[in-house]
C-alpha cells in the first residue's frame, strides 16, 4: 500500500498569502521587514516537512517566484481598480461643473429678480417719500395759515383794543398755555414792527409784550429766591422762546449771590497791603507763592462753577449759552478787578514784584481754566449750543474760557510790554550788583581819566536804562574801605526816591577781595545771583510769552545778561589788569584770581547756554543760529583778551625779575672774607628774586590749577632761566665769589623745584653744575666739563663764564682746554675731535634736543594755541 502523499513544499502557505494583499501595502512599508516576514513562514515550513533545519535555498527560490507572480496579478488588479476610478472621477467631475454652471444661471436670474423687486420697492419709497414731502408741506402750509390767521385775528383784536383772547391763554392754560403765548406774543411784536402805519396795534402789542416779559420774570425772580427749579426752567424756557431769554439769563447772573458778596473792590481793603511785599522785591529770594486771596478766590470760583453747571443744566433750554454769560462775568468782574489790586500794588514796590505777581497769578488763571475745562468737557459734557429756532448759537466753553483768559492778559502782555517790563527789571536788578563793583573800580582809578570815564559812561548807561533812573554815576561806595578792606555792612548803590517804588532791596555785599593789595572782584554768591536772577525771567517768558515769540524774546533776555557779564564787568576787569601789568613796579598778583574768575563765568556762561537756553530755542533755527553766535563772539573775545593777560601777567614778572637780577653788584661775587659772612645765606638779588617767584608761585597755585598752572610756570621758569644764564656772564668770580655764586644757585633751584615740572628741573640742574666751575680748582676743571649735562656744551658756549674766573689768564685755562684766544680776545676753533658728520658733540646751553622743551615751546608759537595750553577754548 503506498503512504500518502505530502503537500507540496513550494506551494505558499496562507500566512503568505495573507501578506501579499493590498492592506499589507498600505502606510509606510518597510521591504526589510516584508520579505524576513515571507522567510521565517518558508523556513517554519521546512522545519514542518523534513524536521531539519538544513539550510536548501530551493524553497526560498520557489517561495519568491510565486510571490512575485502574485505580487504582479495584484498590481495587475490594483491597476485596473486605479483605471476604473479615475474614470469614474472624471465623470463625476463633469458632472459637478455641469451643475455648478447650471446653479449660477439659477442665482443670477434670483439676484435679477430682487434687482427689480428693489427698484421697484425704491421707486415705491420714493413715491412715498414725496408724497410724505408733499404731506408735510400741505401741514406746513396749513400750520402756518391757521398760525396767520390766528395771528391776524390777534392782530385785529389789538387794533381794536382788546386783548382778552391772549390774555386767556396766557392765564388760564397752565405752562401749556403761556408758552404758547410767547410764541404768539413774539410773532405779533415781529408783525407789528414791519407795520408801521397802525400805531395803534403797535403799541398795544409792545406794552403786552413788556407786561408779558416782566411778568414771567418776576415769576422767575420768585422762584429763583424760593429754590423752585421746576418754575424756573419753565420761566427759561417760556422767555427763551419769547425773546431769546437774555433778560433771563442777565437777571440770573446779576443776582447771583457769588457776584453779590465775593470780593467787592470796596471790600478788598485787606488784600492792598501783604506782608509778603519785600520778599517779591527781592531778587535773592525765591518767589513767593500765588496771593492767598487769589487762591481763595479761585477756589470759591471752582465750587461755584461746578454747582451753578449743574443748576443751569436743569435750568435753562441752552446751557452753554448761559455758562458762557457766567464765565464772562466771572473773569470781567471778580477775577479782572482781583489781578488789577495785585498787580497796582505790587507795582508799587517794584518792577520785580510787578513781574513776579503777573508770571504767578497767570500761571494760576490758567491752571484754573485747566480745570474748568476738563469738568465741563469731562463731567458735565457741555457742547456747542446749535441754532434753536434761529435764537442763538454760542461757542463751546473751552472756547469761551481761552477769550476770557487772552483778555483779561492782553493789557500786560500785548506787543513788547511785558518784555521791556522784564528788560527795565533785569538792568536794575544786575545794575545793582554790578554797580557796586563799577564804583569800587571808580574810586580805584581816579588817576586814570581814561579809565574814570569809561568807568562813569557805564555807570550812566546803567542808570538810562533802568525807568526810575536810580544808579547815580558819582555814587561812592561804602562798603570798600580805602585800604581795599570789607566794611560790616554794604550800602546798595540804588535809592528809592522813585514814587513808584516803596521798598528798596536789602542790601548785600558784591564783592570779594582776592589779594592782598584789596583788589576786589564780584563774589561767587554775586555771580550766581544773576544767572538765577536771568533764569527766573526766562521762566517768566516762558509763561507769559506766546510759543511763537519765545525765541525772539529769549533772545533779548540772554543778550541783556551777555552785555552786562562781558562788556560792563569782565571787560573792564580784565583791561584793568592789563594797565597794571603795564607798569614798571612790581606786578600785582591780581591777573591770576582774574583769569581764574574769568575762566569759571564763561564755564557758567556754556552751562547756562546748554541748560536754560537751548532747550527754548532749539526748534527755531535762525533764533538758535543768532544766539549762538552772539555767545560765541562773546567767549571768543574774552578768550582773546585773557590769553593778554596771561601774556603780560608772563611779560611783567619777567621785566621785574629782570629789574631785581639787576641790583646785582659789580663785586658781590669778589668779596672780602666778613661780605661772605654776611651773604651766607645768598646775595640780594638773590633773596628778592626767590621770594618774588615765591610770591607768584603761591598766588599762582591758589587760583589756577591742571594745565593752566604747569603752562604759565613752564614759561616763567624758562624765561628765567634765560636771565640766569646771561646775568652770570657779566660778574667776575672768585673762588670765594663762586661760592657764593652756587648757593644763589641753589636757592633758583630750590624755589623753581616747587614748581614740579621735571624740565625746569633738568634746566636748573645745568645751572648749578655750569655754577661748579667756578668753584673748582683748574686743574680737575677738565673732568668737570666732561661730566653730565657739561659734557654736551660747546668751548664757545662755556667761554663767556670760563672768562669771568679771575684765574682765567694767569691759570692759562684756553689752553688747557684748547681754546685759543688772540690778543683782541677772539676765541679760535677748539681743538676738539668732531664726529663723522662734521658736527661738533657738544650741545647748546639750551639742550635743544630735550622733548619736554621742544612740546612747551611749540605751544608758544601764536597766541591762539598758548590760548589752547591753557585750557580756555
Amino acid at each position: 500500500m503506498n503512504p500518502t502523499p505530502k503537500a507540496n513544499l513550494f506551494e505558499l502557505n496562507p500566512n503568505i498569502k495573507r501578506l501579499l494583499t493590498i492592506d499589507t501595502f498600505k502606510g509606510n512599508v518597510s521591504t526589510t521587514e516584508f520579505v524576513e516576514q515571507i522567510s521565517s513562514n518558508v523556513i517554519q515550513q521546512m522545519k514542518d516537512y523534513s524536521g531539519q533545519a538544513a539550510f536548501d535555498p530551493k524553497p526560498f527560490i520557489r517561495t519568491f517566484e510565486n510571490v512575485l507572480d502574485e505580487l504582479k496579478q495584484l498590481r495587475t488588479r490594483v491597476q485596473q481598480q486605479c483605471d476604473e476610478l479615475e474614470a469614474n472621477t472624471q465623470k463625476a467631475d463633469l458632472q459637478y461643473k455641469k451643475n455648478i454652471t447650471e446653479l449660477q444661471d439659477s442665482f443670477e436670474d434670483v439676484y435679477r429678480s430682487y434687482d427689480a423687486l428693489e427698484n421697484r420697492l425704491g421707486d415705491v419709497g420714493k413715491t412715498a417719500i414725496r408724497i410724505g414731502e408733499q404731506l408735510e408741506t400741505i401741514d406746513n402750509q396749513r400750520s402756518r395759515a391757521s398760525e396767520s390767521r390766528d395771528i391776524i385775528e390777534y392782530f385785529m383784536e389789538f387794533q381794536d383794543g382788546s386783548s382778552e383772547r391772549l390774555d386767556m391763554l396766557r392765564y388760564q392754560s397752565g405752562d401749556e398755555g403761556q408758552f404758547k403765548a410767547a410764541i404768539i406774543g413774539r410773532r405779533l411784536n415781529a408783525v407789528a414792527k414791519e407795520m408801521d402805519t397802525n400805531m395803534r396795534a403797535r403799541v398795544a402789542i409792545e406794552k403786552f409784550c413788556e407786561s408779558f416779559e416782566k411778568e414771567m420774570l418776576e415769576e422767575f425772580d420768585k422762584a429763583y429766591k424760593e429754590g423752585d427749579p421746576r418754575v424756573m426752567a419753565h420761566c427759561a424756557k417760556v422767555l427763551f422762546e419769547f425773546n431769546g431769554g437774555a433778560s433771563c439769563v442777565k437777571m440770573y447772573v446779576n443776582q447771583h449771590e457769588f457776584f453779590m458778596s465775593n470780593l467787592k473792590i470796596e471790600e478788598m481793603d485787606h488784600i492792598r497791603q501783604s506782608e509778603d511785599h519785600s520778599d517779591l522785591s527781592d531778587p535773592n529770594m525765591a518767589p513767593p507763592e500765588v496771593d492767598t486771596s487769589l487762591v481763595k478766590l479761585y477756589d470759591d470760583i471752582r465750587i461755584t462753577a461746578r454747582r451753578e453747571a449743574e443748576i443751569i443744566s436743569d435750568v435753562f433750554p441752552q446751557p452753554a449759552m448761559v455758562m458762557q454769560v457766567f464765565l464772562q462775568r466771572t473773569f470781567a468782574q471778580s477775577i479782572q478787578n482781583h489781578i488789577e489790586l495785585l498787580l497796582s500794588r505790587a507795582e508799587r514796590y517794584s518792577h520785580l514784584a510787578y513781574l513776579r505777581t503777573l508770571a504767578s497769578t497767570h500761571a494760576e488763571t490758567k491752571r484754573l481754566v485747566e480745570n474748568l475745562k476738563f469738568y465741563y468737557d469731562k463731567e458735565m459734557k457741555l457742547t456747542n449750543t446749535k441754532e434753536i429756532k434761529g435764537l442763538v448759537i454760542t461757542a463751546s466753553p473751552d472756547e469761551v474760557l481761552d477769550r476770557c483768559m487772552e483778555d483779561l492778559f492782553v493789557p500786560y502782555t500785548e506787543g513788547d510790554r511785558y518784555l521791556n517790563r522784564e528788560k527795565i527789571s533785569l538792568n536794575e536788578l544786575f545794575g545793582s550788583i554790578v554797580a557796586e563793583f563799577l564804583s569800587y573800580m571808580q574810586q580805584r582809578k581816579k588817576t586814570s581819566m581814561k579809565n574814570q570815564s569809561v568807568l562813569t559812561r557805564t555807570l550812566n548807561q546803567i542808570s538810562a536804562s533802568s525807568s526810575s533812573g536810580m544808579l547815580s554815576a558819582s555814587s561812592s561806595l561804602q562798603n570798600v574801605n580805602e585800604a581795599g578792606k570789607m566794611s560790616p555792612a554794604s550800602t546798595n548803590p540804588f535809592h528809592t526816591d522813585s514814587p513808584h517804588h516803596e521798598t528798596a532791596v536789602a542790601p548785600r555785599v558784591n564783592l570779594v577781595r582776592v589779594d592782598e593789595g584789596g583788589f576786589c572782584l564780584l563774589s561767587k554768591d554775586a555771580l550766581m545771583r544773576l544767572f538765577t536772577i536771568h533764569v527766573e525771567a526766562i521762566l517768566r517768558c516762558v509763561e507769559l510769552t506766546e510759543t511763537q515769540e519765545l525765541p525772539a524774546s529769549i533772545q533779548v533776555l540772554f543778550a541783556l545778561l551777555m552785555d552786562f557779564i562781558g562788556t560792563k564787568y569782565l571787560d573792564i576787569v580784565l583791561d584793568d589788569v592789563l594797565e597794571e601789568l603795564s607798569s614798571r613796579s612790581e606786578p600785582e598778583m591780581i591777573c591770576f584770581p582774574v583769569i581764574k574768575a574769568s575762566i569759571e563765568i564763561m564755564q557758567l556762561v556754556q552751562e547756562h547756554f546748554r541748560t536754560a537756553i537751548i532747550p527754548l530755542i532749539i526748534n527755531a533755527p535762525s533764533y538758535h543760529r543768532d544766539i549762538l553766535n552772539q555767545k560765541n563772539a562773546l567767549l571768543s573775545a574774552l578768550e582773546d583778551k585773557i590769553n593778554g593777560v596771561l601774556q603780560k601777567s608772563i611779560t611783567s614778572i619777567s621785566d621785574w625779575l629782570n629789574e631785581l637780577l639787576a641790583k646785582q653788584k659789580k663785586n658781590d661775587f669778589r668779596p672780602r672774607d666778613e661780605e661772605v659772612v654776611m651773604m651766607s645765606a645768598g646775595t640780594t638779588p638773590c633773596m628778592l628774586c626767590v621770594e618774588f617767584i615765591t610770591k607768584v608761585y603761591r598766588s599762582a597755585r591758589e587760583t589756577l590749577q591742571g594745565k593752566n598752572l604747569e603752562n604759565l610756570l613752564l614759561r616763567i621758569g624758562n624765561n628765567f632761566y634765560s636771565m640766569l644764564l646771561d646775568h652770570f656772564k657779566k660778574f667776575y668770580v672768585t673762588p670765594t665769589g663762586g661760592l657764593l655764586m652756587t648757593k644763589d644757585i641753589a636757592k633758583y633751584q630750590e624755589v623753581i623745584r616747587m614748581f614740579n615740572i621735571p624740565a625746569l628741573n633738568d634746566r636748573f640742574e645745568m645751572l648749578r653744575q655750569l655754577g661748579n666751575i667756578f668753584l673748582v680748582k683748574p686743574e680737575i676743571l677738565r673732568s668737570i666739563l666732561s661730566e653730565g649735562y657739561l659734557a654736551r656744551l660747546g668751548s664757545d658756549v662755556l667761554l663767556p663764564y670760563l672768562e669771568k674766573r679771575v684765574d682765567f689768564k694767569s691759570a692759562k685755562l684756553d689752553r688747557m682746554l684748547g681754546i685759543t684766544v688772540d690778543s683782541s680776545g677772539a676765541v679760535g676753533s677748539p681743538a676738539r675731535p668732531e664726529n663723522a658728520s662734521g658736527r661738533s658733540q657738544r650741545r647748546s646751553l639750551f639742550v635743544n634736543d630735550n622733548t619736554v622743551l621742544r612740546e612747551m615751546m611749540s605751544h608758544y608759537n601764536n597766541n591762539r594755541d598758548f590760548l589752547s595750553a591753557f585750557n580756555l577754548a
